[in-house]
């Protein structure tokens, strides 16, 4: 079951402990590296996940198949959430942990919602812009959905600029809607 309050804590505490020991960069790579290996492996995510297995012999696999590999602040970190029966969430705390990096990097990521696929000169124009009006590095999520029928949607965190021509149809179909038609005879 996702639960992005403890993945946000727990992400904060392992970036607190790799900035103490300034392997900030590190872990996250290191992170993304298990997190692709666990999801590539089902034998592996199922044993990790089983609750017959004891958690010594979870750690035990663990430091046996990344101990060499990853920063030992990662490997006690994941130590911790086999401890705490909290594995399940691995995912949503690298995800966490890795914005949680970009964002004190000054990085923010942008999805950006256009009919037809954005070119390069209209994505760095964009990008220019964004980054602009926020002072910080942007990072363009495109993807194209023809239901927008033309224009573009911008998510920036809890900025939403909406542009769309499906948009700009549909507040007319209600403002059309609410309108009383009068007949002069």
């Amino acid at each position: 079951m996702r639960d992005l309050k403890v993945a946000v804590r727990y992400a904060g505490a392992l970036l607190t402990s790799a900035r103490e020991q300034g392997v900030v960069e590190g872990v996250g790579e290191s992170y993304a590296a298990m997190l692709q290996v666990m999801e590539g492996n089902r034998d592996l995510r199922t044993f990790m996940d089983s609750p017959q297995v004891a958690e010594q012999e979870k750690k035990d696999l663990v430091k046996s198949v990344f101990g060499d590999h990853v920063e030992s602040v990662l490997l006690h970190f994941v130590y911790l959430l086999v401890d705490k029966n909290r594995i399940e969430n691995f995912r949503d705390i690298g995800e966490k942990y890795a914005a949680l990096v970009e964002a004190e990097k000054g990085v923010v990521r942008a999805q950006v919602v256009t009919a037809i696929t954005l070119s390069d000169d209209l994505s760095e124009q964009l990008n220019a812009k964004l980054a602009a009006r926020t002072g910080k590095t942007i990072i363009l999520e495109k993807r194209v959905d023809p239901a927008v029928v033309g224009g573009v949607k911008v998510t920036l965190g809890d900025y939403v600029l909406d542009g769309t021509v499906r948009t700009n149809l549909d507040q007319l179909k209600k403002t059309l809607g609410k309108t009383t038609v009068r007949f002069s005879d």
